[in-house]
């Protein structure tokens, strides 16, 4: 018996000291292969933000991600693009093609390394060992282990969920197999250990485009088609779905319409002391498209409260409510300079059983993608003196044609008496 215990002991010591071997291996392998990518301000000749790179078996391509080079994207008179290798070697870097929908860059560089990346064409298994590969927080390239857990969950955005420490500086870096093939794109961290990345399979798409169309080198053009077709195929299924509805209050509201959308919900009504008795739900698509450091796109939020103010007087009541209908505001970033003002529109609406309310329609169009706008919207009743209904959503990215056809859907399916 101690004879079987001790094999099993030496057979579990070889098999460690095989895995620590080939990832020792595999980094010694590939670590050339890694760049780091800089953004240079030219005015200063310093760096304004870093990211990682790696070299593929294509000649002259670099992989990274479109938020590690957006900055010299969308301004190239005031950013340039620089890698810096292992062996110190710097050189010039120029974006080729984007994929801003799943946050990836390839990149011409002139470096050349013995050994290079190649793209694994099979999916690991679930529970497999990766290797995440990167420059964390400017501290020079490592290896992180962790392990393959599938999609993620609910997300439109297909993102591998990998149980590793993925960190600043680690954007655009590969996760390979134990054969050092790249199953993923390090895109972001959620910390204690939950890293995110871009499957390779979408690596290989854009890929496949960028030798279809080589010579259509506008970028910014390629950014609004992508914005555009990615806003077209979420609200076709949104749109298409048999919307559910829940008991809410004094009425019904939608639930969680399409798989990606996840609701939520809080309420104070167990609190004696509070006059003002609150219901809220929250349902979102809570994942963006990175644009800029100041501008994002592609969310989508709904919220419903029901207040109830038995205690309060009428106009004291009418107080708080204005309140909670004026904290409405768009639910992404962006700056003056991306999008124009909101225009609104007021209107008082009846519903077929009788019932009013106060509606609000705010559109802003975004200033480089013509055919794309945030929508806020916003209604509340008008029947009761101390109570109502708020019902509120925000798109982001959105055709006109497709903001007006959710925001009639969404107006049918909210109902109170």
């Amino acid at each position: 018996m101690r004879w079987i215990w001790f094999c099993c002991c030496l057979l579990l010591l070889t098999t460690l000291k095989v895995q620590a071997d080939s990832a020792e291996q595999l980094f010694a392998r590939y670590e050339p292969a890694l760049l780091q990518v800089r953004v240079l301000e030219k005015a200063s000749g310093a760096k304004s933000s870093i990211g990682t790179g790696f070299v593929l078996e294509q000649p002259n391509l670099l992989v990274t991600n479109y938020h590690v080079v957006s900055e010299a994207v969308l301004f190239p008179d005031k950013y340039q693009l620089e890698y810096l290798a292992v062996n110190q070697q710097k050189g010039a870097l120029t974006v080729l093609a984007v994929d801003v929908v799943n946050d990836l860059a390839l990149v011409q560089t002139d470096y050349q390394p013995e050994h290079r990346f190649s793209i694994q064409t099979e999916k690991p298994v679930q529970g497999a060992t990766l290797y995440s590969l990167g420059n964390p927080h400017d501290l020079g390239m490592i290896l992180v282990p962790g392990t393959y857990n599938g999609l993620q969950k609910y997300s439109y955005y297909p993102r591998i969920h990998f149980t590793g420490a993925v960190n600043a500086g680690m954007s655009g870096g590969p996760t390979v197999d134990a054969s050092g093939k790249v199953v993923g794109v390090n895109v972001a961290s959620a910390g204690n250990q939950l890293g995110f990345l871009v499957p390779a399979d979408a690596l290989q798409r854009l890929l496949a485009s960028y030798q279809q169309h080589q010579n259509d080198a506008d970028l910014p053009k390629q950014i609004a088609q992508q914005l555009f077709d990615s806003q077209q195929k979420m609200f076709s299924e949104i749109l298409a779905a048999n919307w559910q509805l829940k008991d809410f209050g004094p009425g019904k509201v939608p639930d969680e319409v399409v798989p990606f959308i996840r609701c939520w919900g809080e309420s104070n009504v167990e609190k004696s002391k509070d006059q003002l008795k609150k219901v809220a739900a929250f349902c979102s698509q809570g994942e963006e498209i990175f644009l800029s450091q100041q501008f994002s796109t592609g969310r989508i939020e709904m919220q419903f409260e029901w207040l109830h103010g038995a205690a309060l007087h009428p106009l004291q009541f009418f107080n708080r409510y204005q309140q909670n209908i004026s904290s409405a505001n768009a639910d992404n970033q962006a700056s003056k300079e991306d999008v124009t003002p909101f225009e609104c529109q007021h209107k008082v609406v009846q519903q077929a059983n009788g019932q009013h309310a106060k509606t609000i329609f705010c559109v802003r169009a975004y200033r480089n993608f013509a055919a794309l706008f945030d929508v806020l919207y916003l209604a509340a009743s008008l029947d009761h003196q101390q109570q109502g209904v708020i019902s509120h959503f925000t798109l982001s990215g959105v055709s006109q044609e497709n903001a007006q056809a959710f925001a009639r859907k969404f107006s049918e399916a909210v109902l109170w008496q």
